[in-house]
């Protein structure tokens, strides 16, 4: 295509029919990505290298725990049998779910959120065309953590079956074909909502999120109940007929597995097969997607600015008013900032709907642990599962405040100025932030953990051990986000999931990891240590005596308060100053 001209009138013309829109937009894709990636090159070599260094120790880090499953795994059944499958099943299935969701989200921002999309729409541009246009910049942000997540599973399920090359080329196409699926089909369910119930959006959206934790929950309380020993026949028996929902036909997660599983004992025909039908299927979810885009999205994008023209919020004062009561002690500035901050965070569904989708999950696996005979193993084993519980909790912590809270202070945006002229020392707008952050994470995560040990049966004082970690944790993770944000703000971007995955995100997230290690591990190593030790009959050669374990938790405890305290304080110092200095 020629280049287009300066005139006001060129896009128009080069867009008057579907060939050339189709052009148009290859052309503008490619313009996008080519100077994305020559900024990124010619930016700072650090960014580029704190993101690829934590890629790399991310995908490491699972090929290592994928590989140590799978070589447990295969001294008790066969990688290439059923049970895998199934497994394989579950783990596509929940996948597809995550999908459609977080793809329907992203479209729907993407087509009725975006001041691009209202720009295109003043163009002649068909609508299937700006549809095709925002919808691959949907799957490719929303599928990379498939990809990040999958590969390393995928790759240590190949070395220890000692599959062929030609298994890694055909899971990359299988790749591809399976994302399409629950990308279109959530793409077509955020048309419709968005033509049909332009008004309930997000009531539909907490029916969906409800929908997920409540199969999330079935699944895991029906794994729960397999009877017999761990691994046993009659366990494994109990543990097929309730994963059997995964082997449904029609399931694409079905086709995923057995045709991954195939390819890995060699049988290509029937992996070619189940690739064939995933394509094929592929294909027609995307065509239902850019038909229903053709005919519905012009007037779904009309219904739902005219929506939000007339639509009037009103206060709940009696909630305003508890919430004042609880914060009284913070200044009332303050206390509106966090008001404010409360009610974009509840606003926005991409936001709450993750946040409880995951700690719902958890909150739900804890409730049943006794399901699994955890609460009836040795003490080391029980004290063992609840740090791994704390640690994860910790680590979906950690997401979250990069996820949510470091962007906060770039989601200002343009209206940062006002900040400004606030009658308020600018450092007292991050410490409320703070504050916001810390609230948040305290309330969720303490209930975890005092859960997880409950239904383990810990000792108090393992408990309240557990609650000030988590507490350090809370405090620290809250401190580097904020600070952070602050730091090394965005304040061109409006989406805070690019916020997040840009040089500072990745920064706040491996400083956040490295603090997460240095205060479980520290604290996590001597408990263990001596508990083992206590029992002989497995860890003889493991002994802690009383005296050495209290000197060695005397130390942890001093030098997680220490790393707590600098974790929070440190960074939130680095960013005041850097808003000190910020101009308006």
């Amino acid at each position: 295509m020629r280049t287009m001209p300066q005139s006001n009138t060129s896009l128009p013309v080069a867009l008057t029919t579907p060939a050339a829109s189709a052009r148009a937009f290859r052309r503008l894709r490619w313009n996008l990505w080519s100077n994305t990636v020559r900024g990124a090159l010619r930016g700072s070599r650090l960014r580029m290298t704190m993101i690829a260094f934590s890629s790399a120790v991310f995908w490491t880090g699972l090929f290592v725990l994928f590989f140590g499953g799978f070589q447990f795994v295969a001294a008790y059944v066969s990688l290439t049998n059923e049970i895998v499958e199934y497994l394989f099943g579950l783990f596509f299935l929940s996948l597809l779910a995550m999908l459609f969701l977080s793809n329907g989200i992203l479209v729907y921002t993407g087509l009725y959120e975006s001041r691009e999309a209202d720009f295109l729409l003043t163009t002649p541009a068909p609508a299937d065309r700006i549809f095709a246009y925002k919808f691959g910049e949907a799957v490719l942000f929303s599928s990379w953590g498939f990809l990040l997540l999958g590969s390393p599973l995928m790759a240590a399920y190949g070395i220890t079956v000692n599959a062929s090359g030609w298994f890694y080329l055909i899971f990359a196409a299988y790749l591809v074909g399976f994302v399409l699926i629950p990308a279109s089909l959530g793409a077509t369910a955020a048309i419709l909502i968005a033509y049909f119930l332009p008004r309930r959006r997000k009531s539909v959206l907490a029916v969906l999120v409800g929908l997920m934790v409540a199969g999330g929950v079935w699944i895991i309380v029906s794994a729960s109940q397999a009877k017999g020993d761990a691994l046993s026949s009659d366990w494994l028996d109990g543990l097929l007929s309730r994963l059997a929902f995964t082997q449904y036909p029609l399931w694409p997660s079905r086709w995923m597995s057995t045709g991954l599983v195939s390819a890995a004992r060699g049988s290509w025909s029937d992996s070619l097969f189940y690739l064939m039908v995933i394509a094929a299927h592929a294909a027609l979810a995307y065509l239902i997607a850019a038909v229903v885009a053709r005919d519905l999205y012009r007037g779904g994008h009309a219904r739902v600015q005219g929506g939000r023209s007339s639509r009037k919020r009103l206060p709940n004062a009696w909630l305003e008013a508890a919430f004042h009561r609880v914060f009284g002690i913070l200044p009332r500035p303050i206390r509106l900032l966090l008001l404010k901050d409360l009610r974009t965070f509840a606003r926005d569904p991409a936001q709450w709907s993750q946040f409880l989708i995951f700690f719902g999950l958890l909150a739900f696996y804890f409730v049943n642990i006794r399901r699994l005979s955890h609460d009836q193993q040795p003490p080391y084993w029980r004290n063992l599962v609840s740090l791994l519980n704390l640690g994860v909790t910790a680590l979906i912590l950690s997401t979250f405040t990069s996820r949510f809270i470091f962007p906060l202070l770039s989601l200002e945006g343009r209206n940062f100025w006002i900040l400004g002229l606030l009658p308020l020392r600018r450092e007292a707008i991050l410490w409320g932030k703070f504050v916001f952050s810390a609230g948040i994470s305290l309330v969720a995560t303490e209930f975890l953990v005092v859960l997880s040990d409950l239904m383990l049966r810990m000792s108090a004082a393992m408990i309240a051990l557990h609650v000030g970690m988590v507490a350090i944790l809370c405090l620290g993770l809250s401190g580097i986000s904020v600070g952070l944000g602050a730091r090394l703000p965005n304040l061109k971007e409006t989406d805070p999931s690019k916020i997040a995955a840009g040089f500072g995100g990745t920064l706040n997230l491996l400083v956040s990891l490295v603090f997460i290690l240095a205060v479980v591990l520290t604290l996590a190593v001597p408990c263990h240590l001596y508990l083992a030790g206590r029992d002989p009959n497995d860890f003889a050669g493991l002994p802690l005596s009383e005296g050495r374990f209290q000197l060695w938790m005397g130390f942890a405890i001093g030098f997680s308060l220490v790393v707590g305290a600098a974790a929070t304080i440190v960074p939130l110092r680095i960013g005041i100053k850097a808003f000190q200095r910020m101009e308006f």
